[in-house]
């Protein structure tokens, strides 16, 4: 008897998915009594690596959704930050590689003055970073993390009020500002979006350590 299912690039990826966690399952049944640790962890990891991983987020922008796009050199993407940081009210989720920009970081501190709840997520690298702003941070109060699971963590990232991503290649530091090549995104208004965006900022701050 046929059957049409799967009929869509999502189902097959499932029906894939299921496949590929039985045959994990089956391999690790079937070398459970070999003295291999290391081997049964590896098996182990790959199919709690295949039952967590997403699936793409897209969609159409929402109606009323509004953005601002700025290049380096030329425009000033560490300013509009600043102002955007400036208009918060009630959060500021940050994710950052590399975090030396004084404008920035102040921006942050005076918006935790104000009230707001500034979160920090950081790479690994900005431990010992010698001119970091993370220690600036956290001396200033603000919860500050290391993403230091992956090799790099390299978003680069605000959410601001549920309401506002920030992303693009723009490092938070001077030197994305004054000497690179850069793009800094704002998107405004796509409830969608954010959501995707603060849905994977949770997740990389609920495996960070404490900085």
């Amino acid at each position: 008897m046929s059957t049409n299912w799967p009929h869509s690039a999502r189902e097959r990826t499932i029906l894939i998915r299921i496949t590929q966690i039985g045959l994990i399952g089956l391999a690790i049944f079937a070398t459970s009594a070999l003295p291999s640790a290391a081997k049964q962890k590896s098996l182990f990891d790959q199919a709690a690596q295949a039952l967590t991983e997403q699936e793409p987020v897209s969609g159409a922008f929402a109606a009323g959704a509004s953005y601002s796009a700025c290049f380096v050199p030329g425009m000033d993407c560490e300013g509009l930050a600043v102002e955007e940081i400036g208009a918060a009210r009630k959060t500021v989720l940050v994710q950052a590689y590399s975090f030396t920009s004084p404008a920035i970081a102040k921006a942050l501190v005076e918006a935790a003055k104000r009230g707001v709840d500034v979160r920090v997520i950081l790479d690994k690298s900005q431990r010992s970073e010698k001119y970091s702003g993370a220690t600036f941070l956290r001396n200033a109060g603000i919860p500050t993390v290391i993403d230091d699971k992956p090799a790099i963590a390299h978003n680069k990232v605000m959410i601001i009020d549920n309401q506002v991503v920030i992303t693009g290649s723009f490092n938070y530091t001077k030197s994305a500002q004054e000497r690179n090549a850069e793009n800094l995104l704002v998107l405004r208004g796509d409830l969608q979006l954010v959501q995707a965006y603060t849905e994977n900022w949770r997740r990389r701050w609920a495996v960070s350590v404490p900085l």
